[in-house]
């Protein structure tokens, strides 16, 4: 995916990219930082470590796009001592240019264990122990191509949004998704089209219409019973 990409600073003071013919950024334009937070942290994982709290979390990431999401989650992990082995798929990485270009590591300067320059430098198809309780693993993979022989307890599906991407909103996919996971495990994403809710009773998740972070109203989470 070879188009260009612009830098945009967003409302929390963080950055993200914009790709100019999508006219699709990356992250919400009403904080980057705030929506991966809000979305995925809260909502997606300490919702489900609530419910679980002795339990490794295995998540797969799909779309890891900037890195932003993953290193929150690193970086939310030192403060929760959650445990979680980390799976981010990704077909178009971008480069360690683009990647510079959004300054994270001014964003997030009091974290000099492990910076977001470090973090981006990890390669890909390693899985890598970055602490004693996080583990991630970057993979360069279509969606609709992935395959794993493990089940994960939460996804985090961060595709470009419906008008971008939209056959990766499709039926099948939210299927593929409930296949992936195990029982009690939890999908969420930015989402809240009716037609992705919908999608995703008919394979047979329980869902939730959520408020949304900054700027958007709602938001979809769902589980699998």
């Amino acid at each position: 995916m070879n188009f260009t990409k612009s830098w945009v600073l967003t409302k929390d003071g963080s950055s993200t990219l914009k790709i100019n013919s999508l006219k699709e950024t990356y992250h919400s334009l009403h904080g980057a930082v705030t929506e991966s937070e809000f979305v995925y942290v809260t909502n997606g994982l300490h919702f489900w470590h609530n419910a679980h709290p002795n339990s490794n979390a295995a998540i797969l990431e799909m779309g890891y796009g900037t890195g932003l999401l993953s290193y929150v989650n690193f970086l939310d992990h030192l403060k929760t001592q959650i445990k979680i082995d980390y799976t981010s798929i990704e077909a178009y990485p971008l480069s360690l240019k683009e990647l510079g270009r959004l300054n994270y590591n001014r964003f997030f300067e009091e974290k000099k264990s492990f910076s977001f320059t470090e973090f981006s430098e990890l390669t890909w198809e390693v899985a890598h122990q970055l602490s004693p309780i996080f583990t991630l693993q970057k993979q360069k993979s279509f969606f609709e191509e992935y395959k794993s022989k493990n089940l994960f307890d939460i996804i985090y599906y961060d595709a470009f949004g419906a008008h971008a991407q939209p056959d990766l909103w499709e039926i099948e996919w939210m299927e593929k998704c409930f296949d992936l996971l195990n029982y009690g495990g939890v999908w969420v994403s930015f989402c809240a089209k009716g037609s992705v809710r919908r999608a995703l009773q008919e394979v047979g998740f329980k869902v939730e219409r959520l408020p949304g972070p900054p700027g958007k109203r709602e938001m979809l989470r769902a589980v699998k019973p």
